[in-house]
């Protein structure tokens, strides 16, 4: 540990992140267990470096260099550039590693310091914003080696089938039941409209605007783009439905932190309302 006088390592960040797991004067640390994903398979593999895709305010840094493997990145916010340059600046890390540039622009890709040659990518909050998916994954494979895994992140579209709200009727009536007729699927919407709550998610809620992806159908997606070695790891679970969440949020906190170790398989698919997909870039 550093004493109060020196600055902090990448260690004693990763630390307390785990240690405050459940306060809820924090947000709920999904992020904390992509990165545990994400790192537990470069222990398995040897990786020794990791490009990451939209670096944010730069929180990825201390898991990426507490494991030992060296940092580069990109985002296309200039303050998040330079959030996380000061942050690989104070944890030992090299500043110049993390450029300015958007995974949807090839060109800027390339810019980063050792495209091309790093052992793992992980790419949270991309996906789901992309204007473009199948061209934003391939810009985002030539980031790292041929044979190199890439962690990207998706929301995760079967997970309104557990939250009971305006998106559990629109997975039932618009996807599940897409190619019904018409008149059919209207008795399912009225049906289905008076069980669930239809002004959750609130109107101007991200959960709205983001794009959704059915962890089934996306190794399938892959595969048709040319990615064929895949899996799913599903995170961020949740214990209840989240309009249950507020009467007891300690224990919704605690319940939803303890099922991120199950290891079902398929819970997952249900209970998390977002997944990582390793994605092995082809060897050429």
């Amino acid at each position: 540990m550093s004493s109060p006088d020196s600055a902090p390592t990448a260690h004693d960040r990763v630390a307390a992140e785990r240690a405050s797991l459940g306060d809820l004067g924090q947000g709920y640390p999904a992020n904390h267990f992509a990165w545990r994903t994400v790192l537990d398979r470069a222990r398995q593999t040897g990786a020794t470096s990791l490009v990451e895709v939209g670096v944010g305010r730069g929180n990825g840094v201390a898991h990426v260099l507490d494991a030992g493997l060296t940092f580069a990145g990109l985002d296309r916010d200039l303050e998040c550039v330079e959030a996380t340059r000061t942050e690989l600046a104070l944890l030992g890390g090299d500043p110049a590693s993390v450029v300015l540039a958007s995974a949807e622009d090839q060109d800027l890709v390339d810019r980063v310091p050792g495209a091309g040659s790093f052992d793992l990518l992980m790419a949270l909050g991309i996906m789901p914003h992309a204007e473009d998916s199948a061209a934003t994954l391939r810009s985002m494979a030539r980031l790292v080696r041929p044979g190199g895994e890439m962690f990207i992140e998706f929301r995760n579209s079967l997970f309104a089938l557990v939250t009971f709200n305006r998106l559990t009727h629109d997975l039932i009536v618009d996807d599940l039941l897409g190619d019904v007729p018409g008149s059919l699927r209207a008795k399912v919407s009225d049906f289905v409209e008076t069980r669930v709550a239809m002004d959750r998610p609130p109107a101007n809620s991200s959960a709205l605007t983001s794009h959704y992806a059915n962890p089934l159908a996306v190794p399938r997606w892959l595969a048709d783009l040319g990615f064929t070695e895949t899996s799913i790891h599903p995170f961020h679970y949740h214990a209840a439905m989240p309009l249950l969440e507020a009467e007891d949020p300690q224990s919704f906190r605690d319940a939803s932190l303890a099922l991120e170790d199950e290891t079902s398989g398929w819970r997952g698919l249900l209970l998390a309302s977002v997944f990582l997909a390793r994605v092995v870039r082809p060897l050429d």
